[in-house]
């Protein structure tokens, strides 16, 4: 395919990005003049001399169908273990196949919601997000920086696991296994979603009074779901379930209050806030983090206001 008509169907991944001496399980593309043509087809081993090779005729990208992202996410998640430990590998890439590999693991449990393998891969993908946060101070920028800003309810998932561990890691309230269990319920804390009819997650405008009423058990049929796994921790049920509580009461589904808020509700409320009026939907342009910051304090009500100075401190300091 030639002309930039080859953008519409076909992504850019940089080279550093591929893991030497790995199985590629989609094609792999070479930009030729303007011409895009075959590089390497599909499950075939990608090597470190091929990189080297491509890198020294002075490629820096290779391309892959936009039909094979799920596959190019599954590679990620395949390799993850192996970036995070390599030391020899930027940080900003250990992000990105963190952050891929993780929206991957959430596409296949909103698919699969009462897979406990599923739940099990939701844990090991947590378990290295919370290893990566606590390996320094640019990790979290990291994460925050390649961050997706189009609002899709996996992303969203895994926007609100990397924020909650990153508070629940700042705060210093919590030992390693329960920032572990905050991060699990963060990533599924949308999972009652995968029980509402499509139609009503993906309406572009306002919501029906009928269609709201349903969207508001989606905490509940997510605590449902997390139970019936039994792979999901009662301490990581707290977020799924009360993450839409707010501290004057006015939240949903029990209208807790206060205190009655866990910890980790109180914590899955601002953050799961913060990343939906950050980014855009089809009825709402995204928010700068400053305006966002200023929009949540003007209705600190709904929050718990020293978590809440604590998470803009987190996400306004760079």
């Amino acid at each position: 395919m030639t002309g930039p008509r080859y953008e519409l169907y076909y992504m850019p991944i940089s080279l550093e990005k591929f893991r030497p001496d790995s199985i590629v399980n989609f094609s792999l593309y070479m930009k030729v003049k303007d011409k895009l043509v075959l590089y390497r087809d599909k499950n075939i081993i990608i090597t470190a001399d091929d990189i080297e090779n491509l890198k020294a005729s002075g490629v820096k990208f290779l391309y892959i169908k936009k039909e094979d992202r799920k596959k190019y996410r599954e590679y990620m998640e395949k390799n993850l273990d192996g970036i995070l430990k390599d030391p020899n590998v930027d940080q900003r890439v250990k992000a990105t196949y963190l952050y891929e590999a993780a929206v991957n693991v959430v596409e296949d449990i909103f698919e699969h919601p009462k897979r406990g393998e599923v739940v099990k891969r939701s844990k090991e993908v947590v378990n290295h997000t919370v290893d990566f946060i606590l390996s320094g101070p640019d990790a979290f920028v990291n994460l925050l920086q390649i961050r997706a800003h189009d609002y899709y309810t996996f992303t969203h998932s895994v926007n609100v696991c990397t924020f909650a561990v990153a508070l629940g890691n700042k705060i210093g309230a919590f030992d390693d296994k329960t920032l572990r269990e905050l991060g699990v319920g963060a990533l599924l804390h949308d999972l009652g979603k995968s029980m509402v009819d499509p139609k009503i997650i993906n309406k572009p405008g306002k919501l029906t009074p009928a269609e709201w009423e349903e969207m508001k058990k989606h905490p509940e049929y997510g605590v449902e779901l997390a139970k019936q796994s039994g792979l999901v921790s009662e301490q990581s049920m707290l977020i799924i379930g009360q993450h839409h509580e707010k501290f004057n009461g006015t939240g949903y589904p029990q209208g807790l209050k206060g205190r009655q808020i866990s910890l980790f509700g109180r914590i899955g409320t601002i953050v799961d806030v913060f990343d939906a009026i950050t980014t855009t939907r089809s009825y709402s342009k995204a928010k700068e983090p400053i305006e966002a910051a200023k929009f949540m304090l003007e209705h600190r009500e709904g929050f718990d206001e020293k978590l809440l100075y604590s998470f803009i401190e987190l996400i306004t300091v760079k």
